[in-house]
């Protein structure tokens, strides 16, 4: 008898199931509970199919977390170029400016896009105003001086007043909800009235701190009569004891009038000329921001006392150490080179 054998026919191969489809066979079976033969007929898909199917359980897919940036590349690079070509730009509230520029996106992208390009929002520095000729007097005086030793500027009788008032002067910043912030803890109190008090200081790198004058509350203000009698005559004094010492002096009113200048060319007085708006430029100016800081720790209390505000105001000016007094003279080099390196506008000092 002949032996028949048979020959094994190779499976028929059907295209393999997208993730989609085989997620649809996995909710007819297990969720709806349709049969096998049922999600065939219901899909078109072969028995072996569904079955593969359901024996292979989809992982769920990781989510996405974080939110879509919408604003990519050219338009961050758009949006600087345009937050910089103004002072107005960089003064529009972010929520504005997707109106402003035509974009359907909200502030979070605008916000977004800022942060990826370094930018953010901060308080406006406020500094005197400069003109385009004062920028150049700027630049010339500080390319002139860039070369100066420490030993030439330790022999500056450096000199300027300032406003001083008691408690706090810097900013207060708090950690709070939006809902608490009429809370007695987060409220900061105003004074309408803060008295204060003029005082005027000098210093050199050479000898460190000089004569230091309270502005009397029954002299009159600060102009060049006041100024010319009451203030040039210690300097003179100062000078008469450090005859190398050469005096220097901002451009205020009252210093840098005709009168003044005459009255310390009378007395021989040498004085070093000062650039317009330059008070970045003058280390006496860094000091006045030390007094304060020593007022606001050892008298935070604001009071409306002229005699407890004259002491804070002496011990602020007697802390301030030999050291401290070298060490702002020597920047003067880098104070030079800022401002040359921004062309003569602004610095951070």
């Amino acid at each position: 008898m002949e032996s028949v054998f048979r020959v094994p026919v190779p499976k028929q191969r059907y295209p393999e199931l997208s993730r989609d489809e085989r997620l649809r066979i996995q909710t007819l079976f297990f969720d709806a509970n349709f049969t096998r033969d049922q999600i065939c007929l219901q899909t078109g898909h072969t028995y072996d199919q569904v079955c593969h199917a359901i024996t292979h359980r989809l992982t769920p897919q990781k989510r996405k977390t974080g939110r879509r940036v919408v604003l990519h590349t050219p338009q961050r690079k758009k949006l600087i170029e345009w937050v910089s070509a103004s002072r107005e730009n960089r003064e529009t509230p972010w929520i504005a400016i997707p109106g402003i520029l035509g974009w359907e996106c909200g502030e979070y992208a605008i916000r977004t896009a800022f942060k990826k390009e370094g930018y953010r929002r901060r308080v406006s520095k406020r500094k005197c105003p400069l003109t385009e000729e004062n920028r150049k007097k700027r630049l010339a005086w500080a390319q002139e001086h860039i070369n100066w030793t420490d030993e030439q500027w330790d022999e500056i009788l450096w000199s300027d007043e300032t406003w001083a008032q008691p408690g706090k002067h810097t900013r207060t910043w708090i950690t709070c909800r939006d809902d608490e912030m009429e809370h007695p803890d987060c409220v900061q109190p105003r004074h309408q009235r803060k008295i204060g008090w003029m005082f005027w200081g000098s210093i050199s790198g050479k000898y460190g701190r000089h004569r230091g004058l309270f502005w009397e509350k029954d002299w009159e203000t600060i102009n060049e009569g006041s100024y010319s009698g009451i203030v040039i005559p210690i300097v003179d004094e100062i000078l008469q004891q450090y005859p190398e010492l050469q005096f220097q002096q901002d451009n205020a009113k009252g210093h840098a009038s005709a009168f003044t200048k005459s009255v310390l060319e009378a007395a021989e007085i040498r004085f070093i000329e000062w650039p317009p708006c330059s008070p970045d430029l003058s280390p006496i100016e860094t000091l006045w921001d030390d007094m304060k800081d020593y007022i606001q720790e050892h008298y935070p209390q604001v009071h409306s006392s002229y005699k407890r505000l004259r002491q804070a105001v002496q011990e602020a000016w007697d802390s301030i150490t030999h050291e401290r007094i070298r060490e702002l003279v020597h920047s003067m080099r880098e104070r030079c080179q800022a401002v040359i390196d921004a062309e003569g506008w602004y610095t951070k000092y």
